[in-house]
Formats: C-alpha cells, sequence, structure tokens
C-alpha cells in the first residue's frame, strides 16, 4: 500500500483493540502489517460485536490493510518460522500481560540479538511492573483508576460510553512508532517501547479533567470544570449543542428569542451560569422548546454563536459536513459484504483519495495470507502445507462447534 510507511515492515502480535487499533494506523499510512495470530480462534476480537459471515464489524475496521497469518509461538517449529520473520521486520508490536513474551522467548533481549534495528513496542494496560502489573485490565478498569468514571458523575460514577483509552493507547502507540523510526535513522539503532494505558490515559486526561488538580499550594483561583461550561439542550425535535461560555453569546441568543434571561443575576455571568447550572439549563430549555433544530442552528451560526445538532448514531452519516467531506466510505468486503467505516483524517501525497478505493485490503479472515507470506519468506512447501492443513481442521472445528451452539440456541427457543 503506498504512503509513508511503505518500506516498513510491521509484525503485529495483538489482540482486541488497542494494539490491533495502532497496527491499523500503521496500515493505513502505507506499512507492511502481518497479523501473527494464534491458531483455532485468533484475535478474540473476531467475534465481538455485530457480525456476519464469521467476523465482526469492530474487527472488520480495526484490521483493515492488514495481512494474516497463523504461527503458534508454543510450538518450536512455528517459533523459527517467526524468528525468520523477525529478521524482515522493522517494528513489533505485542500487547500480551507481563512476563509472557520472556516465556514464549520473544522479549525485546531475544529478538534484538536476531535483529538490532528492531522497534519493540509493548502494549500493557497497567505497566510491565508495580502493584497491579499482573491484573486483568479493561478500559472501563482504566477509566475508574484515573478517575474518568467519576468525572461522569461523583455520586453516582459511570463510564464514558466508549473504550476510550484503548484507542488514546492506540494513538499514542502509533505516534510512538513513528518517531522511533525517525530516531532509528540517527542512532541505526532500534529500541524497546513500553507503552502503558494507564500512562497514556493520565497524559491524555490531564490538560482539561485535571485542571483543578494541576496546580499545587496556596493562591489557586479555581473556575470549575471544564465538562461542565457545555451542556446540551433540548429542543422540538431533539437536542442541539450550545456553547454559552461566553456572556455575549447568551445575550445574542436571548435578543433573537426576546428573552431577558442574559440580564438575570443568576445568569449574567459564566460564573454565575455555572453556579446555578440547572436552573439556567432549564430555562435554556424552555426556550427553545417549540423550535426545531434546524430552525436553532441556521440562527444561531448566522449570529456567530456556536451551534450544533445533536446526532442520534444513526443520523451521524446523514449529516451535511460528513456527507461532503467523504469522511465516511461505503464499501464492501468480499466475504462479510457491505459495511461503512472513515476514511483516515489524514492523505498522504501519492495516496488514494479515499472513496471506491478505501481500503486498499480489506480485513482478512484467519490465516488468509500464511502462504502468501511464507513463500515470499522461502519457507519450504511442506511446512507450509502442515499449517494450512492444520488450519483446515481447526475451521472444521469452528464450524462444527457454531453449527452446534447455533442448534442449542434454537433449541432454548422452542422450549415452552
Amino acid at each position: 500500500m503506498a504512503g509513508p510507511l511503505s518500506d516498513y515492515r510491521v509484525l503485529e502480535l495483538t489482540s482486541t483493540v488497542s494494539g490491533p487499533m495502532a497496527a491499523m494506523m500503521l496500515a493505513d499510512q502505507g506499512a507492511d502489517v502481518i497479523k501473527i495470530e494464534p491458531p483455532l480462534l485468533g484475535d478474540t476480537a473476531r467475534f465481538l460485536g455485530s457480525s456476519r459471515n464469521g467476523m465482526g464489524s469492530m474487527f472488520a475496521v480495526l484490521n483493515r490493510n492488514k495481512r494474516s497469518l497463523v504461527l503458534d509461538l508454543k510450538s518450536e517449529a512455528d517459533l523459527a518460522i517467526f524468528l525468520r520473520l523477525v529478521e524482515t521486520a522493522d517494528i513489533l508490536l505485542e500487547n500480551y500481560r507481563p512476563g509472557v513474551v520472556q516465556k514464549l522467548g520473544i522479549d525485546y533481549e531475544s529478538l534484538s540479538r536476531i535483529n538490532p534495528r528492531l522497534i519493540y513496542a509493548s502494549i500493557s494496560g497497567y505497566g510491565q511492573d508495580g502493584p497491579y502489573k499482573n491484573r486483568r485490565v479493561y478500559d472501563p478498569l482504566i477509566q475508574a483508576t484515573t478517575g474518568m468514571s467519576h468525572a461522569q458523575d461523583a455520586d453516582d460514577p459511570r463510564n464514558v460510553r466508549t473504550i476510550i483509552y484503548d484507542k488514546v493507547t492506540a494513538l499514542t502507540t502509533a505516534q510512538v512508532i513513528t518517531a522511533a523510526l525517525l530516531q532509528r535513522e540517527k542512532s541505526g539503532q532500534g529500541q524497546y517501547l513500553p507503552i502503558s494505558m494507564l500512562d497514556s490515559a493520565l497524559y491524555y486526561n490531564w490538560p482539561d479533567l485535571m485542571w483543578s488538580r494541576t496546580l499545587l499550594g496556596e493562591g489557586i483561583r479555581h473556575a470549575g470544570e471544564l465538562a461542565d461550561y457545555f451542556p446540551t439542550f433540548k429542543a422540538k425535535d431533539g437536542h442541539v449543542s450550545i456553547v454559552l461560555v461566553a456572556d455575549a453569546a447568551l445575550e445574542l441568543l436571548c435578543v433573537w428569542r426576546g428573552a431577558t434571561l442574559h440580564q438575570d443575576p443568576r445568569y449574567r455571568t459564566l460564573p454565575a451560569r455555572l453556579a446555578h447550572a440547572a436552573e439556567f439549563k432549564r430555562a435554556i430549555d424552555e426556550m427553545l422548546s417549540e423550535l426545531p433544530i434546524d430552525e436553532i442552528c441556521e440562527n444561531l451560526d448566522a449570529f456567530g454563536v456556536p451551534v450544533a445538532r445533536v446526532n442520534a448514531l444513526d443520523e451521524v452519516h446523514e449529516d451535511p459536513q460528513i456527507r461532503h467531506a467523504g469522511s465516511l466510505v461505503e464499501t464492501s468486503h468480499p466475504r462479510i459484504g457491505a459495511l461503512r467505516m472513515p476514511r483516515p483524517p489524514f492523505r498522504f501525497e501519492g495516496q488514494a483519495d479515499g472513496g471506491a478505493s478505501f481500503p486498499e485490503r480489506h480485513a482478512p479472515f484467519l490465516g488468509d495470507h500464511t502462504r502468501e507470506i511464507l513463500e515470499d519468506l522461502g519457507v519450504e512447501d511442506s511446512i507450509i502445507e502442515r499449517l494450512e492443513q492444520r488450519e483446515a481442521k481447526n475451521a472444521e472445528m469452528m464450524k462444527q462447534a457454531i453449527a452446534q451452539a447455533a442448534a442449542a440456541a434454537a433449541a432454548l427457543e422452542e422450549t415452552p
């Protein structure tokens, strides 16, 4: 695939979200990403969420533009193949639990002896050491530890309705890897890059979420919490986001509606509005209750008041700006059919301009490229055939297991 990373090879030993998304970004930028998965199930995210014909939609998005190779790294024969691949790689990305790569003999110290220029990125939840290192980690746990859950409601903490820190860690990792490639151009050496979800989350949270907890000591003038500055309001046919931080913005809204809310001492200034936030929201809701969203947006936009419709998830793809920008691509996977996904928000010189050409390669099924990759590596045909036979047997086992599960579910539905 064309792009600034087109001459680089990535070995991806990751599953679920953080690692696959980081590798997806590198693949979208042109890197040759080889996703190495264990036999039988592979990356368990293949089966998460809405699915069709054996592939989940999240997996289809996060694993585009990659090739799939199945290797059992606990097998000496398969490990030998993997080590040959390491000789050809620029980057290795893994998100095993701490200590696993050492047990497998594929830790940085071992692999850097084979390839001193290897950039080795290790994603973990809480870090490679410390009191939490062996905890099983999911995004909601990082939300809890870093205060994000508490920030939503101090009296009734809850999680943000997206796996935010898996994705933040992915963005962090992809950027760190490309920076390490630049550093390698100067030093000629690879390096080990341990990246934790915890550290990535804190790095992401701090500027705004923790602005009341950054300055230490006395003499601090506090200004409330940034998230409280931006309520949404109810209109006749839905909800709208209006940024009423500036006093002038509230005045313009009130003048348009023939209201005097901006003159009320409870709402005249931002600190006053924050102090009476619940009443202020109710007053604006009442002001807008008989107005359609389109009318609100058209008028406030003309007045220079920041405003946007709150799109339902099923409306996002119909938003005029999103349609105009071509931000979403509708395409067809050869085995799971029609799907919609965002194109990358960047287009490098020499890359195709999205649209029908994106993605260049759809997400693979397990082992789709085993022969292609290993033939290119010069692996003997008898070894490739052994791996193919193993995967054919495993695929049949999975097919039977899925059929049995479906039959059991159908039987339960029929039980009175």
